[in-house]
C-alpha cells in the first residue's frame, strides 16, 4: 500500500513540473482517470487525500439493525419459557407483528440468520408419515363447513394413570376443542360437541370420524348418541373407511400436535393437572399459533378468524344443554332428519358392510372401489353412489325421522362437490 501512495505522491510532482495527465499515466503505467481522480483529491484535500479509502458505502439500506436482532431474540426466548409454544421462525415472526414494538417486520430468512448466529437453533426432525394411499379431499377454507373428531386412546400417566383424549378440530381455520377423561364414551363426547366445541368451533354443515362414534350393538343402527346430536343440528355424519387414513388427515394431525405439547413435553402428576393445563393449549392452539395465511384469512389465529366469521356461521342455541334429555335408561335423543353418511370400499362379495350389516352393490363394480353409502333419516332409504350416480337403493329398517333438526340443514353436503368419490 505504501507504494500505490508513492505512486499518487508521485503524480502530484509530476503534474506540479507541468507534466499532462496522459503523459503522466504513461510515465507511471495507470490510466488517465486514475491520474484525474488523484490529482482531484489532492486539490480539494491536499496530501490526506491521497489515503485509500474504504469502499464500503456510507449507509446500507439492508444493514440490520440491532434493535430488530434483539427482538428476534426476545421473542424467541419468550416462547422457550411457554409451555406450549412453537418456537420456529414462522412463529418469532407473527408474535413480533403483534408486539409492533418495531417498525419493520423481519423477513423469515433474517430471523433464521440471527437464531444461527446465537446459537439458538434446533435439529429438524423429520415426522414420518403414513404410507397409507389416502383419499381425495375436499378443499375446505373457512369454518363452519367441515369438522373431524377422533379419540387418542389409553395414554399413561405418571403412576399409570390412564385416560382417553377427544380431539374435534375445523377444518377451514384450524381451531381445535379437547377434553380428557378417564373412560372413552359416547355420552361425553357428545356433550365435548355441545358444551365446548359447538360454542366455539361453530356448528358445521358435516363432520367426519371413523366407526367408534358411530358403532352399537344392535344391528342396522348407527344411530348413537353421538350421531343423534349431529343430525339434530343439522350436520352430516361422515364414517370414514375402516383401516384407511386420508379423510380424516387434519384430526390425526391435531392429535400428533396435542400429545407432543402436553404430554411428550410435560410430565403430570394426575389426569387432574393433564385438564388444568388444557385451557393453556388450546389459547395457544386457537389463539396465539399462527398457522394461517393472513393474505387469504386476514389473520394468522385460528380463533380470530372464527370470529370474524362469525355473522354468517351457526350457533347452539343460547342455554342448550343435554341434561334437558332424559337419562334414565340412556339419553333419549329423537331422531331428526338428515343424512349419515359411510365411506366404504367393495369387497369381493360385491357389498359394503353399515351397522354390522352387508349391503349389496351392481356386480359390474370390482372390488376395492370406494363408495358413498348415505342413509337418509326422512325417508328411510339407503342410497349408495359412486362418481355422482347413484347405482343402489335400499329400504333401511328405521322409522323415518319426523323432527326437523335445530339448525337448518345446509342445501348441499360435503361430498356433493367430488365427482371421483361421490
Amino acid at each position: 500500500m505504501g507504494d500505490e501512495r508513492d505512486l499518487r505522491q508521485r503524480a502530484v510532482e509530476l503534474s506540479g513540473e507541468g507534466w499532462k495527465p496522459t503523459e503522466i499515466a504513461t510515465e507511471l503505467g495507470r490510466s488517465r482517470q486514475w491520474v484525474s481522480k488523484w490529482l482531484d483529491r489532492y486539490r480539494s484535500e491536499g496530501y490526506d487525500g491521497l489515503a485509500s479509502r474504504s469502499r464500503r458505502p456510507l449507509s446500507s439500506p439492508s444493514r440490520f439493525p440491532m434493535v430488530v436482532w434483539d427482538e428476534i431474540v426476545s421473542v424467541r426466548r419468550m416462547l422457550e419459557a411457554d409451555r406450549h409454544a412453537n418456537r420456529d421462525a414462522t412463529a418469532i415472526q407473527a408474535e413480533i407483528e403483534q408486539r409492533a414494538n418495531i417498525d419493520r417486520v423481519p423477513s423469515l430468512a433474517s430471523i433464521k440468520r440471527v437464531l444461527a448466529v446465537e446459537g439458538m437453533t434446533r435439529p429438524y426432525r423429520k415426522r414420518t408419515r403414513s404410507k397409507i394411499p389416502t383419499l381425495g379431499l375436499p378443499e375446505v377454507t373457512e369454518p363452519g363447513v367441515w369438522q373431524q373428531a377422533d379419540w387418542v386412546q389409553d395414554r399413561a400417566l405418571e403412576g399409570g394413570i390412564r385416560f382417553s383424549s377427544l380431539q374435534i378440530t375445523d377444518v377451514g381455520s384450524h381451531m381445535i376443542s379437547t377434553s380428557q377423561h378417564r373412560r372413552r364414551t359416547v355420552a361425553a363426547a357428545a356433550r365435548q360437541l355441545t358444551d365446548q366445541a359447538w360454542p366455539q368451533l361453530s356448528i358445521p354443515v358435516a363432520m367426519s370420524t371413523d366407526n367408534a362414534f358411530s358403532k352399537t350393538s344392535h344391528p342396522d343402527n348407527p344411530f348413537t348418541l353421538w350421531i343423534r346430536v349431529l343430525l339434530m343440528f343439522g350436520v352430516e355424519a361422515i364414517i370414514s373407511p375402516p383401516y384407511s387414513l386420508g379423510f380424516t388427515n387434519h384430526i390425526e394431525a391435531v392429535n400428533w400436535l396435542w400429545q407432543n405439547r402436553t404430554i411428550g413435553r410435560h410430565r403430570y402428576e394426575s389426569l387432574e393437572a393433564l385438564q388444568a393445563d388444557t385451557p393453556v393449549f388450546l389459547d395457544w392452539a386457537n389463539r396465539r399459533r399462527a398457522i394461517l395465511d393472513p393474505r387469504h384469512c386476514g389473520t394468522r389465529y385460528p380463533a380470530e378468524y372464527v370470529a370474524r366469521c362469525r355473522h354468517q356461521l351457526r350457533w347452539p342455541p343460547h342455554g342448550f344443554t343435554l341434561d334437558n334429555y332424559h337419562y334414565s335408561e340412556g339419553p333419549q335423543i329423537p331422531l331428526s332428519r338428515g343424512r349419515v353418511t359411510f365411506l366404504r370400499y367393495i369387497d369381493a362379495g360385491n357389498t359394503i358392510g353399515i351397522a354390522q350389516t352387508r349391503w349389496p352393490v351392481p356386480a359390474d363394480l370390482p372390488a376395492g372401489v370406494l363408495v358413498v353409502a348415505t342413509i337418509n333419516t326422512a325417508t328411510a332409504h339407503l342410497e349408495i353412489r359412486h362418481t355422482n350416480q347413484l347405482i343402489a337403493r335400499h329400504q333401511y329398517p328405521i322409522t323415518p325421522a319426523q323432527l326437523d333438526p335445530i339448525c337448518p340443514i345446509a342445501p348441499t353436503g360435503l361430498l356433493d362437490h367430488l365427482p371421483t368419490m361421490s
